[in-house]
């Protein structure tokens, strides 16, 4: 019988073996992403904005959910975009994209949105 090792992190149990080594930078770059979403309004000069948010998620289901939720609450938006970025980075697109909209005459709507 092979010994078995096992590394244990907090609500997790690995068994250490070649499905562990391939699948953790997977898991790892996965974690890492973040996004924000926003869609406009051109009729209405309006642009609508997630908060960032970490996802795991493709972004079509995540653009997808996002829309349904604009829909939902009977908001009329054109396509759905959610950029993708690090912690950092996501918040400086984020600090650009309202500036831009802003100076483009676009009213920016912040929604408390997240998958």
């Amino acid at each position: 019988m092979r010994p078995r090792l096992a590394l244990k992190l907090p609500g997790y149990a690995f068994a250490v073996g070649s499905l562990f080594i391939g699948a953790w930078p997977i898991r790892d770059a996965r974690a890492a992403e973040w996004r924000y979403c926003l869609a406009l309004s051109p009729a209405q000069h309006t642009v609508y904005m997630s908060a960032p948010f970490a996802d795991a998620q493709s972004m079509e289901t995540t653009e997808a959910e996002f829309g349904q939720a604009l829909d939902q609450a009977r908001l009329r938006h054109d396509a759905v975009q959610c950029p993708l970025g690090n912690a950092q980075s996501i918040t400086a697109m984020k600090s650009q994209a309202i500036q831009y909209n802003q100076a483009s005459g676009n009213k920016v709507v912040q929604l408390n949105w997240r998958p």
